[in-house]
């Protein structure tokens, strides 16, 4: 066994030897189908725990420390289904907002649709039709165009809204997955996590949260930055026990001679359960003056379960992600709208210093030999659909975009079909003989 998000080199060589965990026989609240209905949650008799899964300090905890060899962390454990063990995240208390959601993927059955529908759906439009009206009802926005490209497996994807995310449908398991990026999470309806989470837990057929990603800002780098990142894994921060195993760390960016370019600092491994990573967000989006700085932790389903009740209070998992996170708790995060006005500043101020670099001798000859408005004329991209690509997240919303699939008009089909009274012949010269 090892902590959420920590890989575990050797552990079957230890499992023999390693103590029988006690189980008892509950249901795990606010799971709503997450979890299969024979999982079980770990008694841990050594160590009581609080309403918040928090292990109790004091002579039991300490026993339980000596029983398990590594670093778990303050979690409970689960017995799934197909007999693999799981943890639960980590919750601790905080009273503040200290995070928003960042990215999202979960997956439903297919019969879902056919639930909400009231009937049974047969084709693959008939799933993504139906499916799209149920999102549109909780993002605000459906499904909109085929992409007919692989995704993660699945057979076929769609897009979500106006860039919003992806779907992907087909030869897995007989699911759906939803993908929502950062620009999703940012532009749908306000209280679509509610929305969301009563979806999953009150209607979904084996919904499953199979990543979730959580975001703190600091946009003037006053208490957050990558160098202090570092100090907390050296000083033990994202270890929760003295002396355990710290997780893989990694540098990228110029740290020795500062570019501009902006630095980041990972802890744990990408694939694993849980990966942090801080960056110089501001520094990213083009402005090298810029302190913004990000602290993001990367939750998945690889050895863990992710109750839907983060999407209700994502701060109380973020943090129980990791010890130095509770220097966050009583920070209120920037509200979603602001952290998308502050990059779009950013970005708007970068995209018109590279076209004054790159083109303003040719716009400043145009304008003296054609003036304002025909220089515009002749220089100006005629497809209004037409958008850079870094700025196109800023021009997005709920509302935008191409017409959801289940709203695109139809083609009407003839429900009188003719039939020739005879069968066409065709001779050798490939004309139509005459009957």
């Amino acid at each position: 066994m090892h902590g959420v998000g920590e890989p575990s080199p050797g552990r079957a060589d230890r499992a023999d030897s390693a103590p029988a965990l006690p189980v008892r026989s509950s249901a795990i609240a606010g799971n709503a189908g997450l979890v299969p209905n024979i999982a079980h949650v770990s008694a841990t008799e050594c160590s009581p725990q609080n309403n918040m899964g928090k292990n109790l300090e004091g002579a039991q905890s300490e026993h339980w420390e000596s029983v398990c060899e590594e670093d778990f962390g303050e979690v409970e454990l689960v017995l799934t289904g197909k007999g693999e063990t799981k943890t639960l995240l980590v919750r601790l208390p905080s009273s503040a907002q200290c995070c928003v959601i960042d990215w999202l993927n979960f997956t439903v059955s297919e019969d879902t649709w056919s639930k909400t529908a009231g009937r049974t759906l047969i084709t693959d439009d008939e799933y993504i039709e139906e499916a799209s009206r149920q999102l549109e009802k909780i993002f605000g926005f459906g499904i909109t165009t085929h992409r007919s490209l692989k995704l993660n497996w699945y057979a076929d994807s769609w897009v979500l809204g106006d860039g919003m995310g992806l779907i992907g449908f087909g030869k897995q398991n007989r699911t759906m997955l939803v993908m929502l990026s950062g620009q999703g999470c940012m532009s749908a309806l306000g209280d679509w996590e509610k929305r969301l989470y009563d979806f999953l837990t009150q209607v979904a057929i084996r919904p499953s949260i199979s990543r979730i990603d959580l975001a703190h800002d600091d946009f003037d780098g006053s208490y957050l930055s990558v160098d202090w990142a570092y100090q907390q894994w050296k000083d033990g921060g994202c270890s929760f026990k003295k002396g355990g195993r710290p997780p893989e760390i990694q540098k990228h960016g110029n740290w020795d001679y500062l570019s501009g370019k902006g630095r980041t600092i990972t802890f744990g491994q990408r694939v694993s359960s849980k990966f942090c990573r801080t960056y110089e967000k501001g520094k990213k989006e083009g402005d090298k003056e810029s302190n913004w700085c990000r602290c993001e932790v990367e939750f998945k389903n690889t050895n863990t379960i992710i109750d839907p009740l983060i999407l209700l209070n994502p701060s109380k998992f973020f943090v129980g992600a990791y010890p130095f996170f509770s220097a966050f708790s009583t920070t209120e995060t920037p509200a979603r709208m602001a952290v998308k006005a502050r990059a779009q500043h950013i970005t708007v101020d970068d995209s018109i210093a590279i076209t004054k670099r790159q083109f303003g001798k040719y716009i400043r000859v145009f304008r003296a030999l054609f003036g304002d408005q025909e220089t515009l004329d002749l220089i100006t991209n005629t497809d209004e659909n037409a958008f850079p690509k870094r700025m196109k997240p800023f021009l997005s919303f709920h509302d935008s975009g191409p017409v959801p699939i289940h709203k695109q008009a139809k083609p009407v089909v003839s429900d009188f079909v003719h039939f020739p009274i005879s069968p066409p012949f065709f001779g050798l010269n490939g004309e139509r003989a005459r009957l």
